[in-house]
């Protein structure tokens, strides 16, 4: 496959929404290992995020609390996830003939979460803000007003939205790290999740046939 051009004045914080291949390609070869490792913390903040989004975690911690935690091990959890997810997408790339590197897969990997980076504001908004709709809070218990709900309807479909796009991205990114097409990197990424989702499934089975015995 030939090489991809980019410009060198690109910037991967806006161009990676519709240039993913350039921008990648960009990272892999312009950008240094301190910006990648910024990429993945603050990738890791959103993340961390996310995980506390509908669940009752502001009902052991305090709300400040919870964004500091993140704030402190959102980043350890964003370089355990990439690590691992580059492992994985490049053992599965080369399936597809495909010639990544792991460093190269790595900062594909966390120029793909860039959109999620974006969320970070947004998301802190939500929390502080409207934190009755933020985290899993019983109906009866709580008192939404008309703009709370026009917030989380607004809210839940810019999720949707970056994390279709996320995915889009995902998949143009691991096929420039490893020189092939965005369709292959569709497949790698599906023959992932299928085997995840196998193993998951192997999982489950086994522990229930373990309490059963």
């Amino acid at each position: 496959m030939e090489g991809t051009n980019y410009r060198r004045d690109l910037n991967p914080f806006t161009a990676v929404w519709l240039h993913a291949r350039e921008t990648v390609r960009y990272v892999i070869e312009e950008k240094s290992d301190g910006f990648v490792w910024i990429l993945v913390a603050l990738a890791g903040i959103s993340g961390a995020l996310l995980g506390t989004l509908d669940t009752r975690t502001n009902e052991t911690f305090p709300v400040i609390g919870i964004v500091l935690g993140t704030i402190l091990l959102g980043p350890i959890a964003g370089v355990i996830g990439t690590a691992i997810s580059a492992a994985v997408f490049l053992l599965v790339g080369k399936l597809f003939r495909g010639k990544a590197t792991y460093p190269d897969m790595f900062r594909a990997v966390a120029t793909a979460q860039i959109p999620n980076i974006w969320l970070l504001p947004f998301l802190l908004i939500w929390m502080l803000a409207f934190p009755a709709t933020f985290f899993l809070e019983p109906a009866a218990e709580t008192l939404v007003s008309g703009g709370e709900v026009a917030w989380t309807v607004f809210a839940t479909i810019v999720l949707i939205v970056v994390s279709v796009w996320v995915f889009v991205i995902q998949c143009q990114s691991i096929g420039e790290a490893h020189r092939i097409s965005s369709w292959k990197g569709f497949f790698i990424v599906l023959v992932t999740g299928l085997a995840f989702l196998a193993l998951l499934i192997a999982i489950v089975v086994a522990i229930a046939f373990g309490a059963m015995g």
